[in-house]
């Protein structure tokens, strides 16, 4: 079984992004599906050591489809380096009580929510296991744009067709150089995907169509002609002569 996280969220349309990442489990992306459950646990419960019992309770959760709500605490390094946790603040309305930072896990949807400022910024990350045989295993890095235009969450480019071998995408995704100062933040993606299934995909074939056109042209995805939307991308493609018609 392989796992996949997505984490959305953020202040404000200027930053609210997505980031995927590929989850591993004792140095392996390959995780048994028995292992499922206490990998998700795992994950989550490495940034919160402060909560007792996090891994079973986030495992209850898990088994019984339920909910596991805690309070999230603030770390604080005293003049001796030693970490301590400070509970956060509450707020009382209408007779309940509010935490100013609070994390809750669903178990029925493997999401897992982090509120702060009273709920006014939210990151939500959910767990998505997907089966692959190993003769449909293949690897993608793309370079992802975060939160480039309003409302848009996320840009996901690709220029290397997916990969057969695992180190030499991950070799490839070390050595990838990102777009800079010009463009919005952007961070290398490293994946595992199907890839039987992910070429019926329109988002890929897209992607392709621009890859063909940059071999045709001569053009690179750090030339001028590069646009973060493949649509636009592709357009100023078209409108360069191929670079056998100019040689």
């Amino acid at each position: 079984m392989y796992i996949t996280t997505s984490t959305y969220g953020g202040i404000d349309w200027h930053d609210s992004r997505t980031i995927y990442e590929q989850l591993k489990s004792d140095g392996s992306y390959n995780i048994g599906e028995d292992e499922v459950p206490q990998a998700i646990a795992d994950d989550i419960a490495k940034d919160f050591p402060y909560v007792e019992d996090i891994r079973e309770k986030i495992l209850q959760a898990l088994s019984e489809k339920s909910c596991f709500r805690f309070a999230i605490k603030e770390e604080e390094t005293d003049s001796e380096g030693n970490v301590t946790y400070k509970d956060c603040e509450t707020s009382e309305f209408d007779g309940q009580t509010y935490l100013e930072r609070e994390a809750v896990f669903d178990g029925s949807k493997r999401t897992f929510r982090r509120d702060y400022a009273f709920g006014q910024v939210s990151y939500i990350t959910t767990y998505h296991v997907e089966d692959i045989p190993d003769d449909q295993l293949g690897y993608i890095v793309t370079e992802d744009f975060l939160a480039p235009f309003k409302g848009i969450p996320l840009v996901q480019r690709l220029y290397h067709d997916i990969f057969d071998d695992r180190e030499a995408a991950q070799s490839y995704a070390e050595n990838l150089k990102l777009h800079e100062l010009q463009y919005p933040t952007s961070i290398v993606t490293f994946l595992i995907c199907n890839k039987e299934n992910v070429p019926q995909q329109k988002w890929y074939q897209q992607q392709k169509e621009a890859m063909q056109l940059m071999e045709e042209k001569g053009q690179t995805y750090l030339d001028d002609s590069f646009h973060i939307l493949v649509r636009h991308h592709t357009e100023n493609l078209k409108k360069l002569e191929n670079k056998k018609e100019t040689a």
